[in-house]
């Protein structure tokens, strides 16, 4: 992770407790499964992000804690319901949720992390927070729905993808810097670009996980390597790739997506595709653009310790190796 998220170790420690706190359950099963999610908590970014963005803004205060922690119960549902969708086996190396307890409790499980969180906005009167966290599922789900509709067809756009994950992964990302800004009196410019900060960040995360499905091993990342062709998706460095193809390339890409049972050779001699009209590479180009835009709006920023952490956590997703 970020050597500068050290400088806010305190602040994390704190989330920590809010974030415990909120998931306490004296049901047996509820806390079995919530200790187990505990012991593997991912890196807790998107909450890193309400963090940094209050600091920024000198606005940290415990309504921004609350923040925090909605947004990751609402991050943990959605990866807990991905899981289920996906039929994914593994999260973060370890066994998922409906692998070890089945999708019923799975979908339970998610459900719970979304009400607690919906439950802490409600106590504390947070209906800001609730208005934006109501939108922001919106449009995860319209984003997955599109993204579902666009690989059942198999024809996706360059401005299908930037919309489908600006609503899948931005939006929760742009919600997380707005957030930080809650309770303050700041002008509408100041207010445009404090989102454009998150939603750069996450288009660059999105397009780092694309790249990073054909180059990590499935026991650092706790995915397999090319799950996206596995699941007949296109990401971004084979849909750049795909522009280029010859016709007969482009049908064995397709007739490999299109398979409910791909073999790894196959994936092997799409990889060779995508490496060969520098599908990887022009996606790189791609995450370095929304890296920069991401700094040059912080720039604009006053100088601060939460704004120099941020330039770090741009540099970090953008290189990140898992």
């Amino acid at each position: 992770m970020v050597e500068g998220i050290k400088k806010i170790r305190n602040e994390i420690e704190l989330f920590d407790k809010y974030f415990s706190k909120a998931l306490s359950s004296k049901a047996n099963l509820l806390h079995k499964i919530t200790k187990y999610i505990g012991k593997n908590p991912g890196k807790k970014i998107r909450p890193i992000c309400v963090i940094l963005s209050a600091g920024l803004l000198n606005n940290l205060n415990e309504k921004i804690y609350r923040g925090a922690v909605l947004i990751e119960l609402l991050h943990t549902a959605t990866l807990i319901h991905d899981d289920i969708v996906d039929d994914a086996q593994l999260r973060r190396s370890k066994f998922s949720i409906n692998t070890i307890w089945k999708n019923k409790i799975g979908v339970l499980i998610g459900d719970y992390f979304l009400a607690q969180g919906l439950k802490l906005s409600v106590k504390y009167n947070d209906f800001d927070i609730l208005e934006l966290v109501s939108d922001v599922v919106q449009k995860i789900v319209e984003g997955e729905l599109i993204q579902i509709q666009k690989t059942k067809r198999l024809n996706l756009t360059k401005k299908d993808y930037f919309e489908i994950i600006s609503l899948k992964t931005g939006a929760l990302f742009e919600t997380s810097f707005q957030i930080g800004s809650l309770g303050l009196k700041i002008n509408a410019d100041e207010q445009i670009k404090i989102k454009k900060v998150g939603l750069n960040l996450g288009m660059l995360f999105q397009i780092k996980d694309d790249i990073l499905d054909y180059t990590r091993k499935s026991i650092i990342s706790g995915k397999s390597y090319g799950n996206d062709i596995k699941e007949g998706k296109i990401n971004l460095p084979l849909l750049l790739a795909l522009k280029e193809m010859t016709l007969k390339e482009k049908n064995f890409t397709y007739k490999v997506l299109r398979s409910k049972k791909t073999k790894n050779n196959d994936i092997v001699k799409v990889f060779s595709l995508i490496k060969k009209y520098n599908g990887l590479n022009n996606a790189k180009l791609i995450s370095n653009k929304f890296s920069e835009d991401a700094k040059k709006l912080l720039l604009t920023f006053p100088q601060n310790k939460f704004r120099n952490i941020i330039m770090s956590l741009i540099d970090y997703l953008n290189q990140r190796k898992k």
